[in-house]
């Protein structure tokens, strides 16, 4: 049996999907739960009585897995798991099926050869920050002395206090005046929203709306008078302060797009990342213009930095990297609305052409 991982303390955790069931189409993203502290537990099966144990102690600590500051992340390796019931999903407890141990290989090191992986590994946890970042390694020996070492650590952690953490973000005023703004508004409400999402599944390019992940409803600029100026706004008064803050040259906008959340239907977009689909992987930075204000709830936030948010006077520009988990809090009053956009370069426009060129080859051999 394995007993110990090729990882080590202060490295950034890797990132990988799992199924969350018997179900392999549901799957779950870990790296969009970063923003609290994650117990990863690596188990194998919960057949053996020391991991069933172990989870049942694990179920009784809702003072410390209470989802929002630390959340359990159990990965089985055996779909009876499942299938037989012996695992059940809870708010602050996450069970993920990885029956091929393509997720475990990355932090467990497990001798393929010696049989089913369920069987050969050495349960072992991952104690990560809120950022993904490994804090501690604890295998599992005796249960109630690794429940507990791990529960002691996790406890002194949600009681210490945190360095104070800021999201790298820019915030810079005035790129858009007021009258602007409510012209972009006016022309939005002329005009209508629709939900507007693609995504890259199984080689194809797919439409997809989830309201359970994102409720906003989109218009992408068609008046040319107000593309233009768009455009000269960013170029003379944003990109610059871009380049300063970040010594990044942007020579590409991939969208002139105006959003809106509306608190009728609780208008929202929960933690992504913007580049993590090789349809957008050539995305650098994202821009969010606010519009209007008025409007209750509707803050911007980046889980992985503690929980500040972010809210902005009309025409205030907020930009981000693409790879920086954020979200948009309910709207839970009136309308808010926002300019959204992303920055990207000639290298990576080179990515995207080269991704349109797989694409489309890949739409030819499924036709031929």
């Amino acid at each position: 049996m394995t007993t110990f991982s090729p990882l080590s303390a202060g490295e950034p955790a890797p990132w990988f999907s799992a199924a969350t069931g018997s179900n392999r189409s549901d799957a779950a993203t870990f790296d969009e739960l970063a923003g609290r502290y994650i117990v990863l537990f690596f188990f194998g099966s919960a057949s053996r009585p020391d991991i069933a144990e172990v989870l049942d102690s694990f179920g009784h600590r809702n003072d410390l897995f209470d989802d929002k500051r630390a959340l359990l992340v159990g990965i089985s390796n055996d779909p009876g798991d499942f299938n037989e019931g012996r695992l059940q999903q809870a708010a602050a407890q996450l069970f993920l099926l990885d029956p091929g141990g393509i997720a475990t290989q990355q932090y467990v090191l497990a001798d393929s050869a010696a049989g089913p992986i369920h069987a050969t590994i050495r349960p072992i946890a991952f104690l990560l920050s809120p950022t993904l970042q490994i804090i501690e390694i604890i295998p599992m020996a005796e249960p109630a002395a690794f429940v507990g070492r791990i529960t002691s650590r996790l406890s002194d952690l949600l009681a210490s206090s945190a360095v104070a953490q800021n999201a790298p973000v820019l915030v810079v005023p005035q790129i858009f005046d007021r009258a602007f703004c409510s012209q972009l508004i006016d022309l939005y409400e002329a005009e209508g929203g629709r939900e507007i999402g693609s995504i890259e599944s199984k080689g194809k390019v797919v439409e997809q709306f989830d309201p359970k992940f994102r409720k906003r409803l989109d218009w992408h600029i068609s008046d040319e008078p107000a593309l233009r100026r768009t455009r000269e706004l960013l170029e003379r008064r944003l990109l610059p302060m871009v380049y300063r803050a970040f010594q990044f040259r942007t020579t590409r906008i991939e969208r002139y797009l105006v959003g809106c959340y509306d608190a009728e239907t609780g208008g929202y977009f929960r933690p992504h990342r913007d580049n993590t689909a090789p349809i957008v992987a050539h995305r650098r930075f994202a821009v969010t213009i606010n519009l209007n204000e008025g409007y209750e709830g509707g803050y911007l936030s980046f889980p992985e930095f503690g929980h500040q948010t972010y809210r902005t006077s009309p025409g205030d520009a907020i930009v981000f990297s693409c790879s920086l988990l954020h979200e948009v809090t309910p709207v839970t009053g009136n309308r808010r609305y926002a300019f959204l956009s992303f920055f990207y370069d000639e290298q990576s426009q080179q990515m995207r052409e080269e991704f349109r060129k797989r694409w489309i080859e890949s739409q030819k051999s499924v036709k031929g």
